[in-house]
């Protein structure tokens, strides 16, 4: 049995498909099964989808005549397997750590669903939107509270940026209703909050979505048809809120609990020109394709610092509104545990001084940075990273890269490995303590010679 199983619902997606699944199959999360239910595409989509269940044997492709997404996903919910279900479309994709980050957070809180932030993407333009400004673990009553400001986000109401516990879905038979053609997810997520008692907030993007013109989501949908619907939503909507309220609390806010009738979504779109929209590709560092030719001493480092570094640092700087520069800074002063220099902090970035200047006095104001005394008696200012909740992020950073370079090894040859890497390093610092040591003679031959040229000249004179 897998531990997450990710059901996709596939309707003429031959465009897009293989970038859906090979979002997932590339997760740094390795123990899911994806489940890809086609609803009768007249494309090349089951062509594409059998291909991948033959070539990986996490992939089941599952087939069904045309009946709309809520019974594509139910079909797909009858065969999953796996401890958590998540969703996701297939012209969509999801960044390498979203069903990492999101099994670990739920896992971490000890809750029964977890909701996490997301790309907006249109035409080339991305926005990171969220709906919930603090992580961690929150109650069911104030999630309902937070979910009536902004009951037409997507951010409530989608499943795409959710994991939900898959024991709870079959106890209490949460299914798709497949008598409606708009809303259906937000029903979802009512019936199924209404069986849980915390949610747990992930800050971090878990997903990439695009809205694509004829997708499986938009069948069947008009103008009429989608009046009629909400009504059917707002009808589960205010039935949800009667449940989980008392009557005196549900009185007095039912009039907000109805405004969803002219509640309209705030973060289905990108605007291009706001300070927020970003190109896609450069959300979170382009990605550097790999170079098998690259085979020296500065590759692993190369494809260490460009892909993996990057991501994971990323990660957690969204999580902190801190940039990607930010972030190295935090993390060499974690690493290094000594007052370090701007200047030092350069020279181990490549940052010029303005720059480190301008980002080291910004982490000091937001209290993730404060000056420290050098242990070595010199007169320069050096800095520390403040003790804070980054300390265990950055250990679980360290252990993700260490479980990514010794997946499959076995521990002997982790430690072959290990006793080798010590005994390079120790001739790397050998070659350098020589070559500082010339240095050093050079320079006090330099000096003894312009002190004995300046005695002659003395004498001459």
């Amino acid at each position: 049995m897998a531990r997450v199983s990710v059901i996709v619902p596939v309707y003429n997606a031959s465009r897009t498909l293989r970038r859906c699944v090979d979002s997932i199959l590339k997760q740094d999360f390795r123990d899911f099964e994806v489940i890809l239910v086609d609803d009768g595409s007249r494309d090349d989509s089951v062509r594409i989808a059998v291909d991948y269940e033959i070539s990986d044997p996490r992939v089941r492709s599952l087939t069904k005549e045309n009946g709309g997404v809520s019974s594509a996903r139910n079909m797909g919910l009858d065969a999953a397997t796996g401890e958590w279900v998540a969703f996701a479309d297939s012209d969509d994709w999801l960044p390498m750590d979203a069903i990492k980050l999101l099994v670990r957070e739920t896992e971490a809180q000890e809750t029964d669903m977890v909701i996490g932030d997301f790309y907006r993407v249109f035409e080339g333009k991305i926005s990171l939107k969220g709906g919930i400004d603090r992580g961690g673990k929150i109650s069911r009553d104030k999630y309902a509270e937070a979910m009536m400001k902004a009951p037409a986000d997507l951010y409530f109401g989608v499943l795409w940026n959710k994991l939900y516990r898959r024991d709870l879905i079959e106890k209490y038979h949460v299914r798709m209703d497949e008598s409606v053609n708009y809303g259906e997810d937000v029903i979802f997520n009512l019936e199924y909050l209404l069986h849980v008692k915390d949610i747990a907030v992930l800050k971090a993007p878990v997903y990439y979505y695009i809205r694509t013109p004829g997708s499986l989501i938009e069948q069947h949908v008009s103008l009429n048809g989608i009046v009629t619907m909400k009504r059917n939503v707002v009808r589960y909507y205010d039935s949800f809120y009667k449940q989980i309220f008392d009557e005196r609390t549900y009185q007095e806010r039912r009039a907000v609990i109805l405004s969803i009738y002219l509640a309209v979504s705030t973060d289905s779109l990108v605007l291009p020109w706001s300070s927020g929209a970003k190109s896609l590709g450069k959300e979170r560092g382009a990605d550097v394709p790999f170079a098998p030719e690259m085979d020296n001493s500065v590759s692993a480092q190369y494809y260490l610092g460009k892909q993996l570094a990057s991501r994971y640092l990323e990660t957690i700087g969204v999580k902190h509104d801190l940039t990607l520069d930010e972030m190295r800074i935090l993390y060499l002063l974690w690493c290094l545990k000594k007052p370090v220099t701007m200047e030092d902090i350069g020279i181990y970035l490549d940052l010029g001084r303005v720059s480190v200047t301008m980002l080291t006095m910004r982490l000091i104001s937001a209290g993730f940075v404060m000056r420290g005394t050098r242990a070595d008696g010199k007169k320069k200012e050096g800095f520390v990273i403040a003790g804070n909740e980054l300390d265990t992020e950055f250990e679980q950073l360290e252990n993700d890269y260490r479980e990514l370079c010794f997946e499959d090894i076995s521990e002997e040859d982790r430690q072959t490995y290990l006793r080798v890497s010590e005994k390079i390093r120790g001739n790397i610092r050998r070659r350098i303590a020589r070559t500082d040591a010339g240095e050093e003679k050079r320079k006090t031959k330099r000096a003894d010679k312009k002190r004995a040229n300046a005695q002659a000249k003395e004498t001459e004179e």
